[in-house]
């Protein structure tokens, strides 16, 4: 069975619709799949998330996503989807939550996330089980509990899991602050550049490395502003301020000093985000630290 075999089931559908609406989208992750609508509102978020067997929401097994833009979130474990049953069916301790708040450190310079190892008794990751039937349950709370997390199947089975997502209060990006004044080749550059992050999210880094290549090129007065409007950009469950993060590191190993005096005065400005602003500024430290000695 693969996701289209999934899509195509009765019992799928109604769940769709009734959580989506109509008009939707499918948002294909190399390990799990998301349903959203097309047009989502600017807070509250409805969508369906299917884990193939053994399948996770984070880029690897090991790893955790941060979700800034998550002030609340809840997840209902609908259940498995198997070939011979016309409806979900319950599966006993079928989902793992790997979940740190949101002050458990900053991950490595060179490791793009905070990782867990499910083995080692001293990691400081919560590891929860779940059962499909439960009652909904929090993955993410205001006071930052499950700010970095990852749903992980533990069955050989398809499952459907229903999130409800409450976003921060955001105010989207406006890329005529920075765009306003630069040159015609420079200002297509950033506006290339966010079109395929709007169209591609991560998968930029693989089917558009060329709009990268030429944003981290642009001189950093001119990317790190653009780049860093570019954070408050709507997650649409592809990663899109991940992958501007990703972008303004790469920037930061080979230009530590002014990327780090950018981070602080465009924090104090509360010109990004906060939090991107000040991971990005420890994963940079040592590298200022000895930029500002030589």
């Amino acid at each position: 069975m693969d996701i289209q075999d999934v899509l195509k089931r009765d019992f799928v559908k109604a769940l769709i619709h009734d959580t989506c609406g109509q008009d939707t989208v499918l948002v294909e992750r190399d390990n799990s799949y998301a349903v959203r609508a097309t047009y989502e509102g600017a807070r509250d978020i409805h969508r369906v998330i299917f884990l193939p067997p053994r399948g996770f929401t984070a880029n690897q097994i090991e790893q955790m996503n941060s979700h800034d833009e998550a002030e609340k979130a809840t997840i209902e474990i609908k259940g498995a989807i198997k070939d011979d049953k016309r409806g979900f069916s319950r599966l006993k301790n079928s989902l793992l939550v790997a979940s740190r708040d949101e002050d458990q450190s900053i991950s490595d310079l060179n490791q793009p996330y905070l990782t867990f190892d499910v083995e080692n008794p001293n990691d400081p990751a919560a590891l929860t089980k779940h059962s499909a039937g439960d009652a909904p349950f929090h993955v993410v709370r205001s006071n930052g509990d499950g700010f970095y997390h990852n749903l992980i199947n533990l069955t050989d089975e398809w499952m459907a899991l229903k999130l409800h997502k409450v976003l921060r209060p955001q105010r989207g990006v406006e890329l005529w602050r920075v765009t306003d004044g630069l040159s015609k080749d420079n200002a297509d550059t950033v506006e290339d550049f966010y079109a395929a992050i709007v169209e591609h999210g991560d998968d930029i880094f693989k089917n558009a490395p060329e709009v990268v290549e030429r944003i981290t090129n642009l001189p950093s007065e001119i990317s790190l502003p653009a780049l860093g409007e570019m954070l408050h950009v709507h997650d649409s469950g592809m990663h899109e301020a991940c992958t501007v993060f990703a972008t303004i590191l790469k920037i930061g190993k080979n230009a530590p000093a002014q990327t780090t005096l950018f981070l602080r005065s465009a924090i104090t400005r509360e010109a990004i985000p906060s939090y991107y602003g000040q991971q990005l500024i420890g994963k940079l430290s040592p590298k200022y630290e000895q930029s500002c000695v030589a």
